[in-house]
């Protein structure tokens, strides 16, 4: 009987372990606190106050996930907070890039973009992701964004 109790608890706590995934989110709250662990007794490390921020998840564990940030910054959130509605953040040292109407630097530019500028995701096509600001649909080199690097399909 003790031995039956001893498979039973392991067999919980396998189900509960870290697992490492790869895939693009976005914050669903207008501040969001990033902990150092997977849980609420873990101390807050950082707060995010800004709805939409792309984040790339790198991990699982129960109701919680490890996020990188823009900056190379992590920690974990629970996943109420977090968003599989896919987000571009324009990530420049220019002082903007161009927004344009197809995956063409030849084609009419619809929008000049300053650094940090969330917009939607599209798709990836090669270099260019297509995003979408103000309902205006564009097309961006994914070198100047973060979030667009990870094609990978959200479960």
């Amino acid at each position: 009987y003790l031995t039956a109790l001893f498979f039973a608890n392991s067999s919980l706590a396998a189900n509960r372990a870290i697992t490492e995934v790869d895939y693009f989110a976005s914050l669903r709250a207008a501040e969001t606190n990033v902990r150092s662990g997977p849980g609420q007794n873990y101390p807050i490390k950082f707060t995010y106050k800004l709805r939409g921020i792309p984040v790339h998840v790198i991990n699982e564990y129960d109701n919680w996930n490890e996020i990188e940030d823009y900056d190379g910054h992590t920690g974990w959130v629970t996943q109420s907070l977090l968003t599989k509605k896919r987000t571009l953040m324009v990530r420049t040292t220019k002082s903007f890039i161009n927004m344009h109407s197809k995956n063409s630097e030849k084609s009419r530019v619809i929008y000049r973009l300053e650094n940090n500028v969330i917009g939607d995701y599209l798709k990836c096509v090669d270099d260019w992701c297509g995003m979408k600001i103000n309902n205006k649909k564009g097309w961006v080199h994914k070198g100047d964004l973060y979030g667009g690097d990870s094609d990978t399909v959200i479960k």
